[in-house]
């Protein structure tokens, strides 16, 4: 999936890079979570969740199958820095695109999707996940490994604080 939905032009972002632990993937969910309330975005409602969700698929992918010894993994989120919710640009509907990046070490290790099924398996949904919620995703060559994206479409009844 190789469509991108954030335009050129001002964005509002950050970007952080983490030991390669589980431990990291929690922090970068927690940190991200924070990060959308700052912009708006309130902790707990569902366009939250689901960016969190998704930050931690990625960033779990990253340290099991990309980490390299003394290497950890970039997390960059960006999304149009005025949301269309405040006036500013989104797609039609109002919706906001956010784009979710993670940059390991192993540019020689590209995530395959697993075909669905094999329940009694404990790992390996991941991407599905990400397919199944993002709107688009994909992986770009980058000069410290690879870059793992996928960009999500928050609707603005998404981004109701929690009742």
């Amino acid at each position: 999936m190789e469509q991108e939905l954030i335009p050129t032009g001002a964005t509002t972002s950050f970007s952080m890079s983490f030991s390669a632990t589980p431990h990291a993937v929690r922090l970068a969910r927690r940190f991200t979570e924070q990060r959308l309330d700052r912009w708006g975005i309130p902790a707990g409602c569902p366009a939250a969740r689901t960016v969190a969700l998704l930050v931690g698929e990625l960033a779990a992918n990253a340290v099991r199958h990309g980490s390299a010894p003394g290497r950890g993994f970039t997390l960059a989120v960006s999304m149009p820095a005025r949301p269309a919710r405040d006036g500013g640009e989104g797609t039609e509907g109002g919706a906001v695109p956010l784009r979710i990046e993670v940059t390991d070490a192993r540019a020689d290790r590209y995530p395959v999707p697993r075909p669905a099924g094999g329940e009694e398996r404990e790992s390996g949904r991941g991407l599905l996940l990400v397919d199944a919620f993002a709107a688009a995703w994909g992986v770009a060559a980058h000069p410290a490994g690879k870059t793992v994206w996928c960009e999500c479409l928050l609707h603005p009844a998404e981004m109701a604080p929690r009742m």
